[in-house]
């Protein structure tokens, strides 16, 4: 097993697990919470606030009110939120290509390799598109390769 990361990209596949009850939700609630604790810093573009909002407006099972303190909670769990730059773009649109995904989801690849870290989805389509999969895993697989 290798060492557990100091840092991680997380996609929204992850982060929507905070908030709707899914498979492996207690894998992302335990990335959540070493993140709070501050033994592991939790990465994203901005695109994921948005993201986010979009999955829980969406899902029935959520009212209006615990819509809105979903998202006030996914402020308060201070996840790095990292703004798009004209360099970052372009690199994201570049590897969008390369990979046949789509920009939305190549940010999170390209924000793992612009900051030399990992990243984790509970997304298999996305995982089986990338190409070079050396900085990506499976939600379900972080157990097996690190001490969590």
């Amino acid at each position: 097993m290798e060492r557990a990361p100091k840092n991680l990209v997380v996609d929204a596949s992850v982060v929507a697990k905070w908030f709707v009850p899914e498979r492996d939700s207690d894998r992302a609630v335990q990335l959540r919470n070493r993140h709070i604790e501050g033994t592991l810093t939790l990465i994203a573009p901005d695109l994921l606030i948005y993201e986010i909002a979009n999955a829980l407006a969406y899902h029935s099972d959520i009212s209006v009110d615990d819509l809105k303190e979903d998202i006030e909670a996914l402020f308060l769990i201070d996840v790095e939120l990292v703004p798009p730059s004209s360099e970052l773009l372009a690199s994201v649109a570049e590897a969008a290509r390369k990979n046949n995904i789509s920009v939305y989801d190549s940010s999170y690849l390209t924000l793992a390799e612009v900051t030399a870290t990992n990243m984790v989805t509970a997304d298999k389509k996305l995982l089986d598109k990338i190409k070079d999969k050396d900085r990506v895993f499976m939600l379900d697989e972080m157990n097996v390769k690190w001490k969590l």
